[in-house]
């Protein structure tokens, strides 16, 4: 879903459609799996919300990217930051808040420059340039576009976009600086400002003729109405003007149509001073319509200041006294709201910013507890398996003989009956064996307890290869064996215990000590299951004690 929406997000994008575009990036943001994908659906929302007059929106997004990418491990991560600080630069921009700006963007061309990546530097250099223009640091700003504009003429036909971006705000930091020296009087600097906007402004609309995203053509379109207000190519101007509001009315662009009508009522008074008309109340009234409406979102303030001297500079011209005050007095309201409306926006961008960070230092304690959380809960987890495995080393320990690793009697007292239990439900015979080794305490005095405990473990080893997995072995005395066989009758248990007497009789032992020799003697019970344990045990005994008693290296075996 990530991926579909993403891809319709784009196309969205392409061709100015910025609010569904939006949209589109909500539900892929939504449907991320990865921090690099939620961080692309950041990164588009926050570039797409300004072109929908959505600042709060958008600070509030590219907050959220620039944090979300520092989370990325890996090569890329450069990349990922260059791209969320460059945003993030272009919104505090919007918010007139230039010093936060110019630090952001600092960061993402630093970034770009370490990721070896032309178009993010490009960008990064191209919303710089926006950061110093805020400034009014106009010679900076546009050299640090004609830097960005030097790189993206090399990128991909792909980055055309980049490519506009740059031409439009080169166009738009002179157009803004005639506009300024205009203000001022100053006829020689507004004709070099004009003269500097011109090949951009004219190379852009003449692009953009090209380019499928409505938005792009508007943007251009007016810089270009702009730049012909200047020159006083009044006929062309409006045509243009024309074009461009009904493009902006089709796609909803509603502070595009507004300049569109601001730019015309421009367009009108200056063709009636230029033709020497004395009444110019149509334009003057569209002007001062637009002027005062309340909707500085719409009507950027630099524009309706622009719209103010206008009036006032054509009010005096026709020596209307009255009415020019009264623009006078409106262009210097204009410039207290302009205060005040840059106050607003950086109050309310620090608010957002605090309130992001609150939210964030909130999370971030939240996964420290959680992080906590599983450490404790990963050393009790530890500790449960330390305890288990201790149990478990316990329980073989209780259940084991420690010299020959056999069964001890503990565990033969235990499994006995059950064995019983087992053969009785089942209707099969069982046999149990003891064995013990002749004359063990000779061999103890003659060659020493290591050598005897060493005849311990080799017998527990020939005893163990020759049984079934199946069958109980257990050591139950100092040197005495269990055996226990389910399912064998007595004669085949004898074979048993014979081939068991004949393997550790015919047992190398001299390589444990020169002339040392080792027999056992083996009591077999065998026949149907008793009614219990030590009537089995019993019978095995005295079979045992008659094997002894007959010259011992041998099997006796007794029914039960």
């Amino acid at each position: 879903m990530f991926q579909r929406e993403l891809a319709r997000a784009l196309h969205l994008s392409r061709r100015g459609a910025y609010r569904d575009a939006t949209d589109a990036l909500e539900l892929a943001l939504v449907a991320a799996d990865s921090v690099r994908e939620r961080a692309r659906a950041l990164i588009l929302i926050a570039h797409n919300l300004p072109r929908q007059g959505d600042l709060p929106a958008a600070l509030r997004r590219a907050s959220e990217a620039v944090a979300l990418v520092r989370l990325i491990d890996g090569p890329d991560q450069d990349e990922w930051t260059a791209q969320a600080l460059t945003e993030l630069c272009y919104i505090y921009a919007q918010f007139q808040m230039g010093r936060d700006a110019m630090q952001a963007g600092w960061q993402g061309l630093a970034a770009a420059r370490r990721a070896q990546d032309p178009t993010r530097e490009a960008w990064a250099l191209n919303r710089l340039a926006v950061a110093f223009a805020v400034t009014d640091q106009v010679e900076q700003a546009c050299q640090h576009t004609l830097q960005a504009l030097e790189i993206a003429q090399q990128q991909a036909a792909g980055e055309r976009e980049l490519l506009l971006s740059c031409l439009n705000n080169l166009a738009h930091f002179w157009l803004q600086a005639h506009a300024e020296a205009i203000r001022d009087e100053d006829r020689r600097s507004a004709a070099e400002a004009l003269a500097q906007a011109e090949p951009y402004a004219v190379r852009a609309a003449d692009l953009v003729r090209e380019e499928g995203n409505p938005f792009l053509v508007v943007v251009s379109l007016s810089n270009l109405v702009e730049l012909q207000l200047g020159t006083g190519a009044i006929d062309d101007a409006l045509l243009i003007a024309d074009e461009y509001e009904r493009l902006a009315q089709r796609h909803g662009y509603a502070g595009m149509v507004l300049q569109a009508r601001a730019q015309r009522a421009l367009l009108q008074l200056k063709r009636d001073d230029g033709a020497g008309a004395t009444d110019a109340l149509p334009a003057l009234a569209t002007l001062q319509d637009l002027v005062g409406q309340q909707a500085p979102q719409s009507l950027p303030t630099r524009l309706r200041r622009q719209l103010a001297l206008a009036i006032y500079r054509a009010c005096k011209l026709r020596g209307d006294a009255a009415r020019a005050l009264a623009a006078h007095e409106l262009l210097s309201s204009l410039e207290r709201q302009t205060a005040r409306s840059a106050m607003a926006l950086q109050t309310e961008a620090m608010l957002i910013r605090q309130e992001f960070e609150q939210a964030q230092a909130r999370a971030e304690h939240a996964m420290q507890d959680a992080r906590r959380e599983r450490e404790r809960a990963e050393l009790a987890e530890q500790e449960q398996q330390r305890l288990r495995r201790e149990a478990a080393e316990l329980g073989r320990m209780a259940h084991e003989d420690a010299l020959t690793g056999l069964n001890n009697r503990r565990h033969a007292e235990f499994a006995l009956p059950l064995l019983l239990e087992r053969a009785r439900q089942e209707h099969k015979p069982i046999a149990l064996g003891l064995l013990d080794i002749d004359h063990f305490k000779q061999v103890n005095d003659a060659f020493g307890h290591g050598v005897g405990d060493q005849a311990l473990q080799k017998v527990a080893q020939v005893l163990r290869r020759q049984l079934r997995s199946a069958d109980l072995l257990a050591r139950v005395g100092g040197e005495e064996f269990m055996l226990v066989f389910v399912g064998v009758p007595a004669e085949r248990g004898q074979g048993i215990c014979e081939r068991l007497r004949g393997a550790i009789a015919h047992h190398a032992w001299g390589e444990l000590a020169p002339d040392l020799r080792v027999t056992v003697s083996i009591g077999l019970a065998a026949g149907e299951p008793p009614a219990k344990a030590a009537m089995l045990v019993e019978t095995a005994d005295q079979a045992l004690y008659a094997a002894k008693h007959a010259g011992r290296n041998r099997v006796q075996v007794m029914g039960v």
